[in-house]
């Protein structure tokens, strides 16, 4: 079977909205495995958008679904994590480590029924290794690698579930 290029294009649309996948709450977000902290809103596509009610301008938070963690970035499951390292390495019990990735990439297509645009989203990708402490407690060693996309990746930074 011919491959169309397009086996990781999203179902829904890619649009922006005013409800958030993530509350931070001092400088984290809240209620998610890892410690995600609040400089990793672009990364969710988090920002402060202009919008317009009735032709006038106000902003506010939206949520969109170009994510795009990339690699070199690490987290933790303890907001201690990003603390003094010797006091931290007690209280981490897993970590999360991005080898490699690719962004949600945005994608155009013009629907030949209405002949408007149409705006998509293709999947990008994160491969992770996850780490834990060693028994001394004096360093975090690797030993589990994962691929997720994107998705599936902010899924599993906010439950912890693969």
């Amino acid at each position: 079977m011919a491959s169309n290029g397009l086996e990781n294009v999203s179902l829904g649309r890619a649009e922006r909205t005013p409800h958030l996948i993530a509350n931070f709450i001092e400088g984290f977000a809240d209620g998610w495995k890892m410690a995600l902290k609040e400089s990793f809103k672009m990364e969710l596509d988090i920002k402060f958008t202009e919008r317009k009610k009735n032709k006038i301008s106000y902003f506010e938070w939206t949520q969109g679904p170009y994510f795009c963690f990339s690699e070199g970035q690490v987290f933790f499951d303890s907001k201690e994590g990003y603390t003094c390292w010797l006091n931290s390495l007690n209280k981490i019990n897993l970590a999360c480590q991005i080898v490699a990735a690719k962004p949600n990439m945005h994608f155009k297509t013009i629907n030949d029924e209405t002949n408007k645009n149409e705006h998509w989203v293709i999947d990008g990708s994160v491969q992770f290794v996850l780490l834990k402490p060693n028994e001394e407690r004096t360093k975090l060693i690797p030993y589990v690698c994962y691929n997720l996309s994107q998705n599936d990746f902010v899924y599993f930074l906010k439950t912890g579930k693969l």
